[in-house]
């Protein structure tokens, strides 16, 4: 149409004839054939979500199994979905399955259709889709053939929907039991993106980790759920009650493998043991009441965990949202966005239970929420106080616990390296005497009294501490972690940095530190039993480098104990051994 013509339209519709002035129109929406690519592909953008709305419309169907088989993919493009579920008659098939957005399970809380577009899900990703169903008793199924075009030129688009030759059905002699019953999809000259699927091994293990996080799969217990229920055994009865309900069995096919019953996919699930977390989960389970706008309330049930990584996986970061067991949103945070360093350690699952109006709550994607709904801005507002506080004491907390015991391990290590530098030098000054002990230096009374272990300095700031005896004595290493069980960090240390020892003139001396006052002596050498003990508290050893004053110290009180007539001598030589550490 020309600008004019557009033009000549308007002011037909704006200024009727005369004959038609006076009078009302009634006006109608006209139903046109661009709606069918639209509706379908901005509503299932990916595979594993068209591949859901199967699942979801079998399961509508009352199936107790459905069958995803890709084994044909490679060979033949094809893909076919089978379920055993009470199928269709000719009738049914064409008002049901053929229409589009008046879904009769609208408002059904025991179904999961709410909008009647569930059959486009898949056609949109082959040539044709062959449809053959049948329901228990009848001795003839139906079969259909739905084929038409998806990239559709802009005059198909203006076509009307009603005119649209979308394919054909017939009925046919069924040659199995009249008792059978079952849906049979299969589809077509499958696109390029499926095709990828069919031939690589490594997607359709992808594809099959995928549905595992989104559809309704059976209850699996695994490590999550044994520490789930020992903090909360009252979730785990709900969360279990719950999947059992909404829930089925799916099995996938493919060229490499046949028979994959498909399991419930939840974090800490993976055989290479990289996804484990820090601390014990953090149960929710919290009722909320939803006010509608007429004054009348409605109860929703807020039930699931928060975990903290304990190494950031970006494919887990956030909380996977589901309703009726189907994951509507993943890597959600409820609309929180303060901190994101520490969010990518946040993962966890939370189910919506109880009185919920899905019909405004999920969008037509079923990939998000409707955040003008009442139920959202409830949930939102629970989850968003729970998601903050996790962050501040399951995961900031900690973390921050970890970063000050680092730092003291650090420096201790670094303390104890530097000793040993030093007492491995001193060794060769004494090898010419033979191996012999050091004369003890000052009692230090004040000091040996008042002793203090990098093991009782961690412990005084609540960090769990573990001496692994198992590590070799030299190991200056150490591992900082949370229990799963206990909201606590936990530090794992050797004997080599625990009670860490030094040789000098062919005698071992454990090092040990104590907190004494500045009047006392720095350092104190003991021969029974034979250690040397550090002064912290003398002002000599306030360093932002405390393993130089150590080490300095050390020299000096050597060079007093093992001086002869050339005290200057050994003493300069100390500061050279300290130098050429």
């Amino acid at each position: 149409m020309t600008l004019a013509r557009q033009d000549t339209a308007l002011h037909e519709i704006a200024h009727p004839p005369d004959d038609q002035l006076g009078g009302r129109v009634a006006l109608r929406y006209v139903a046109r054939a661009g709606l069918l690519p639209e509706l379908s592909r901005q509503t299932y953008d990916s595979f594993p979500k068209a591949l859901r709305e199967a699942v979801l419309n079998s399961l509508d169907a009352d199936a107790t199994r459905v069958d995803l088989d890709l084994s044909r993919v490679e060979s033949h493009r094809e893909l076919t979905v089978l379920d055993d579920g009470i199928g269709m008659s000719m009738r049914e098939f064409c008002e049901q399955f053929m229409s589009l957005g008046g879904s009769t399970k609208f408002g059904d809380r025991t179904r999961y259709g709410r909008i009647g577009i569930g059959s486009l899900a898949l056609l949109q990703y082959a040539d044709a889709a062959v449809v053959e169903t049948k329901r228990a008793g009848d001795p003839t199924g139906t079969r259909a053939r739905i084929e038409h075009p998806w990239a559709f030129a802009r005059d198909q688009r203006c076509t009307h929907l009603g005119e649209l030759a979308a394919g054909f059905a017939e009925e046919f002699a069924y040659d199995g039991s009249a008792d059978d019953h079952f849906t049979r999809v299969r589809l077509e000259g499958v696109n390029e993106d499926v095709w990828t699927i069919g031939q690589d091994p490594t997607a359709f293990y992808r594809l099959l980790d995928s549905l595992r996080r989104i559809l309704p799969l059976p209850w699996q217990e695994s490590r999550l759920t044994a520490a789930l229920e020992r903090v909360s055994p009252e979730l785990v009865a709900v969360l279990k009650e719950h999947v059992t309900e909404w829930s089925t069995r799916v099995y996938a096919h493919s060229a490499w493998e046949r028979g994959i019953e498909l399991r419930r996919r939840s974090y800490g699930d993976d055989r290479a043991n990289v996804e484990e977390w820090s601390g014990p989960p953090r149960p929710l389970l919290k009722t909320l009441r939803v006010r509608e706008s007429a004054g009348q309330r409605r109860e929703l049930t807020v039930a699931g965990f928060l975990l903290n990584q304990r190494r950031a996986n970006a494919s887990w970061a956030g909380v996977t949202a589901r309703v009726q067991n189907v994951a509507v949103e993943e890597h959600t945070f409820f609309d929180v966005t303060a901190d994101p360093g520490f969010r990518k350690y946040i993962t966890g699952e939370v189910w919506i239970l109880g009185d919920v109006n899905r019909e405004r709550l999920i969008n037509i994607d079923r990939s998000s929420f409707n955040r003008e709904c009442a139920d959202y801005r409830a949930v939102q507002r629970f989850m968003s106080r729970s998601i903050v506080e996790f962050k501040s004491s399951s995961v900031q907390r900690p973390q921050r616990q970890k970063v000050e015991v680092r730092r003291l391990l650090e420096a201790h290590a670094r303390t104890v390296r530097a000793v040993q530098s030093l007492a491995a030098h001193a060794a060769g000054v004494l090898s010419d005497a033979g191996e012999r002990g050091l004369p003890s230096s000052e009692s230090g009374r004040g000091i040996l009294g008042r002793r203090q272990s990098i093991v009782d300095s961690i412990a005084a700031s609540g960090v769990e501490v573990i001496v692994d005896d198992d590590r070799p004595s030299r190991d200056l290493g150490y591992e900082l972690d949370l229990s799963e069980n206990e909201p606590k960090v936990r530090a794992t240390i050797g004997p080599g940095i625990a009670e860490p020892r030094v040789r000098i003139g062919g005698v071992e001396y454990r090092l040990s530190y104590a907190a004494g006052g500045p009047q006392d002596p720095p350092i104190v050498i003991r021969n029974r039993p034979r250690e040397i003990v550090f002064n912290v508290g003398h002002p000599v050893h306030a360093s932002t480098q405390p393993h130089v004053r150590y080490q300095l110290s050390l020299a000096l009180e050597l060079a007093y104990l093992l001086a002869d007539d050339d005290a200057a001598g050994l003493y300069e030589r100390m500061l050279f051994f300290m130098e050429a550490r």
